[in-house]
């Protein structure tokens, strides 16, 4: 994506990136965490930060009025750990049928930019697939270019 984000710190204590939005509800504070799935592959997890949970609330509408923003910026976080960690997947979907519907229509959008830095699959009918605009998938798998 080529849009302003927000900056981005990272926690090495809870392997936790974070950022904050700011926008029409007030400063939220977003994070992002990636977890082993298997020994080349991790989950995307990204959500507000809850004080309730403890952590990372993927349910939550923000609604902040930043939402190109806030996505650029966990592009930018997603490049940040692939560089750290080469060899290694990112894979992710959303929290519900409408956010993974969200995630493909962004992936649609801006499919040019993010093709060249990005190898990008999808999951559809349990096998992964090249990423095709106007697919339907279950799940995404993104890894870096060489």
């Amino acid at each position: 994506m080529d849009r302003q984000d927000y900056e981005f710190t990272y926690s090495d204590e809870y392997k936790l990136y974070s950022f904050v939005s700011e926008g029409r509800k007030g400063s939220i504070i977003k994070l992002v965490q990636f977890q082993l799935l298997k020994a080349d592959r991790y989950n995307l997890a990204f959500g507000d930060w809850s004080p309730t949970m403890g952590g990372i609330d993927d349910m939550t509408v923000t609604d902040n009025g930043d939402m190109e923003m806030v996505l650029s910026t966990v592009v930018q976080i997603a490049k940040t750990f692939l560089s750290s960690n080469p060899g290694k997947s990112i894979q992710f979907s959303g929290s519900t049928a409408g956010r993974t519907r969200l995630y493909q229509i962004i992936l649609n959008m801006n499919y040019e930019i993010i093709s060249q830095q990005f190898e990008i699959l999808g999951l559809l009918h349990g096998k992964w697939h090249k990423f095709e605009k106007n697919v339907n998938y279950e799940v995404f798998l993104i890894s870096k270019l060489l």
